[in-house]
């Protein structure tokens, strides 16, 4: 089996941008009849969903909860899912925690209401390496609901930082529209008496003038001040001891626990606090030709099934290296390709040599092949053809090339020289066309055409006769 996937890496299809891939890496458009690779596709997230309860996310809703779940949260030590744990908390416990609470829990919601024995709390919990809400000081809380992801020390900055721009890039399209507006009237050269913009370190709000002031470096002096010594008012203070003291690794977090959370950074492990967990998106892919939906996957998220799926492995005849041939420099050898057909209908393949324009500018150079002339017919495929092993018979004309026929298979013989000269590993390349038919229910009747399809196999290194 390992083998066989070997071999399949070795017969490499040109994509409509001409860049070779492997035939389970291309997709096929239906509309364009061209095949597609992942450069040639456009990817966007259908929908977002939680990998562990498996709850839908619109796409605008997800941005909101910066792209994480609500009720399931990572362990930070070992980036685990956490396990929500309950306990029953007697009712002396909790009336000496809270003796001024008047109101009872019951009035909030039905899961705080009290049980004979006590009120239910709940903590996190990791079953593989047993951290646990507990070990850094976190209280239980009342309902599983209520752990939340903690506010950054630096939320106010960065939300002070968004709103300003996005107030900037307002400001700036404004000023884009109404430049517009004035060259389709005719220009206004009313502003050229304005003289305040043409002095140096002339503050202004207006965007036009801060790009100006920041490409030619004329900023105010006392803003630049500001921002350059508000970074050295409260420097970081090291602690004592760091440099003469042992350092306790095993309360030091690593790099990457402190890379996992980029809005806190825990230094040290008491800091640790339970991260939300990241939701996960299933992609849509569109051709970037028609601009049609190519792959779409079901909306429910506990499904793996596909609505759409056009992938070249569903349409394309697959070609594979049936053995491999001993390669001698100057010798010719005969190959074996197996060509399976993966629809249900016969379709007939023809061979072609490559234009010279294919690997012209190209590093590859290919080896001389005679391929198989004529036409020939793909039984249709059968999941049952390799348990029932029925052979057709080959005609007579046809023995020529044709090694071998199976249900929806074709064995064929491609004689392949390669030169003196050549070093390294020896390649060959021609176009296989085939006939397409389109079953879309849109269509009332089928129509059919002719798809090629630039092939390279790599059939390994060269042996030369003195070895």
């Amino acid at each position: 089996m390992a083998l066989s996937l070997h071999y399949l890496k070795r017969v490499l299809y040109s994509c409509s941008c001409s860049q070779p891939a492997p035939l389970t890496d291309l997709y096929f458009c239906r509309h364009c009849k061209v095949a597609r690779c992942q450069d040639c596709v456009s990817i966007t997230v259908d929908t977002y969903f939680c990998p562990h309860c498996f709850e839908t996310v619109p796409v605008s809703e997800a941005k909101n909860r910066k792209n994480r779940c609500n009720h399931c949260f990572q362990c930070p030590r070992c980036s685990s899912t956490l396990t929500t744990r309950s306990i029953i908390v007697p009712s002396e416990v909790l009336a000496e925690q809270s003796p001024k609470k008047t109101e009872s829990p019951s009035s909030k919601s039905p899961s705080l209401a009290r049980s004979p024995g006590g009120t239910k709390s709940y903590y996190l919990s990791c079953t593989h390496c047993k951290w646990s809400t507990r070990d850094v000081g976190i209280k239980d809380k009342r309902s599983p609901i209520d752990f939340k992801d903690p506010l950054s020390p630096h939320q106010e900055r960065v939300s002070q930082l968004v709103s300003f721009y996005k107030e900037f890039s307002m400001r700036d399209q404004a000023e884009r529209e109404k430049a517009k507006k004035v060259g389709r009237r005719g220009r206004s050269y009313g502003g050229l008496l304005d003289t305040s913009k043409f002095v140096k370190g002339a503050s202004s709000d207006s965007p036009k003038q801060l790009r100006r002031a920041s490409l030619q470096g004329t900023w105010n002096k006392s803003v630049v001040n500001k921002v350059a010594t508000q970074s050295t008012d409260c420097p970081d203070q090291i602690p004592d001891g760091f440099y003469s003291g042992e350092p306790e690794l095993k309360k030091i977090a690593t790099l990457q626990q402190r890379l996992l959370d980029p809005a806190h950074q825990p230094a040290r492990v008491e800091q640790f606090t339970p991260r939300p967990l990241h939701l996960i998106g299933k992609k849509l892919l569109r051709c970037k030709g028609c601009d049609h939906i190519l792959l779409k996957a079901e909306i429910n998220p506990s499904s793996i099934r596909f609505k759409i799926q056009q992938i070249a492995l569903h349409t394309f005849p697959q070609i594979r290296i049936l053995k491999p041939p001993s390669l001698v420099a100057g010798a010719p050898c005969e190959v074996l390709l197996s060509v399976s057909n993966p629809v249900n209908h016969v379709v007939s393949i023809s061979f072609q040599q490559l234009e010279p324009s294919f690997t012209k500018g190209g590093k590859v150079s290919l080896a001389p092949v005679s391929l198989p002339k004529g036409s020939y017919q793909l039984s249709p495929n059968d999941d049952m053809g390799d348990l029932l092993d029925d052979s057709e018979e080959e005609l007579e004309g046809e023995k020529e090339f044709i090694h071998s026929r199976l249900l929806g298979k074709l064995v064929l013989k491609f004689n392949v020289a390669p030169e003196e000269g050549t070093t390294g590993e020896v390649k060959f390349g021609f176009v296989l066309s085939f006939d397409y038919k389109s079953t879309m229910e849109l269509e009332k009747q089928e129509s059919s055409c002719i798809v090629p399809a630039p092939v390279v196999v790599d059939l390994g290194k060269l042996t030369h006769s003195d070895d």
